[in-house]
């Protein structure tokens, strides 16, 4: 009898245990989410950050830069990041994808635009605009996007005078 009360006891002492209403799910991040928070810690504008997954069967570098924070007038504070990520099977043969990430002043995730290579990120935050200056041959063209009042579903990215590029803005 006293085995059958002990069982019963330790039974509601773990379900009291694990059933407390406060637990918060512990969120696991990814690599590139950890560089990026890191980055963010760091809350050095203009710094760019390398980091390198070293690998027999390919190549996986992510080089991430924090830009700045624009004052917004419905989330506060948004801060954004530039990340050119290249992968490859050989150094000569990387191809290089660009995105600009966005977070708030809690430095949670917001969203981020998936643009191009790695000349297409933007080169800084002025006052409450997010400025791309492309200085190429292909594009000579600088394009200011104003994040005061909202964060764009979509940015037209000005390349040349005869057109540019449309990006969408993802949650994902």
């Amino acid at each position: 009898m006293i085995g059958f009360k002990y069982i019963i006891y330790s039974q509601i002492l773990l379900l009291a245990l694990t059933s407390c209403e406060n637990q918060q799910p512990v969120k696991k991040l990814d690599f590139d989410e950890k560089c990026e928070q890191l980055v963010l810690s760091e809350n050095k504008i203009g710094q760019e950050y390398l980091f390198k997954v070293i690998s027999k069967k390919e190549i996986l570098e992510y080089y991430i830069t924090y830009l700045g924070e624009i004052e917004n007038k419905s989330i506060s504070k948004i801060k954004f990041l530039n990340c050119v990520v290249y992968t490859g099977l050989y150094e000569d043969s990387k191809r290089a994808s660009g995105a600009v990430i966005l977070y708030n002043s809690n430095n949670d995730f917001l969203g981020m635009y998936q643009i191009g290579g790695a000349s297409a990120v933007p080169s800084k935050v002025e006052g409450s605009n997010l400025v791309f200056s492309y200085n190429d041959e292909s594009c000579d063209q600088t394009t200011s996007i104003n994040f005061l009042d909202s964060i764009p579903k979509q940015i037209f990215i000005n390349c040349s005078k005869d057109g540019g590029d449309l990006y969408s803005f993802t949650k994902e």
